[in-house]
């Protein structure tokens, strides 16, 4: 079983040339956590990507619907996730040739398959660029509440900014709480801010899903999850994004 992916707006490739090379490179990238091309279609205006079918959907399903239904991921799981996802991120970032940034990394783009392990999605749709180079753009990527406050100034899609959007689905899988949302709590309305207004009242042990039961050695990895999330997510790009040290 495959999934089909229809992309909207042709005309956003300069022709078929682009769109061809950035797929052929794009099918060359193999890693266990991440979603590989299978193939693609271009037929007039219209260009669809064909990727391997993924069980369990995506993790913005199980943190949402799933849970209003009372089905919830235990801490070992969403750490498994977790894990998962910035390997293939990484990976992105560091183990292929040429380099790629996602620039939309979040919670409904890690698909889980039969065995609940994270699949990177989407990443066909990022922009390839060498080790020195930095993608500048005049159009916003990525998804409102991943999206790291330096880039609307710069407009410059970078590794580091992917580390941001991770952070934030990191902080997703600890609170069980969407990025955006939270206009009537306090933290300026978004997971990142909620998330250091509750620790500087000294209430960072309040911030974990409540689904979660946080004893022992969970209690441990989860604080430790958490200050990962919080140098992910640090306002400086320089300070605390970095993999290597995650």
């Amino acid at each position: 079983m495959v999934a089909i992916k229809r992309l909207n707006g042709g005309s956003h490739f300069q022709g078929d040339r682009e769109f061809l090379a950035e797929m052929e490179t794009i099918g060359k990238v193999k890693h266990g956590n991440l979603v590989p091309l299978l193939g693609y279609c271009v037929f007039g205006e219209e260009r669809f990507l064909i990727y391997e079918y993924m069980e369990n959907g995506s993790l913005e399903q199980w943190l949402r619907k799933q849970a209003d239904s009372g089905e919830t991921l235990g801490w070992s799981v969403r750490l498994k996730i977790c894990l998962g996802a910035a390997r293939g991120l990484s990976f992105l970032h560091h183990g292929f040739v040429p380099h790629i940034i996602h620039r939309d990394m979040k919670s409904s783009n890690i698909l889980l398959d039969q065995y609940f392990e994270p699949r990177v999605a989407d990443f066909g749709l990022a922009r390839i660029i060498s080790a020195c180079e930095t993608h500048v753009t005049t159009e916003l990527a990525g998804t409102f509440g991943y999206i790291p406050p330096e880039y609307g100034l710069t407009m410059k899609a970078t590794a580091k900014g992917d580390v941001y959007s991770f952070g934030v689905v990191l902080l997703e899988l600890l609170t069980g709480r969407a990025p955006t949302g939270h206009e009537e709590e306090k933290g300026g309305g978004n997971l990142v801010e909620w998330v250091k207004w509750m620790e500087g009242c000294g209430k960072a042990n309040e911030v974990f899903d409540p689904s979660l039961t946080a004893l022992g050695l969970w209690r441990e990895q989860m604080s430790s999850a958490l200050q990962v999330a919080r140098a992910c997510t640090h306002n400086d790009p320089q300070k605390g994004r970095r993999w290597l040290k995650l």
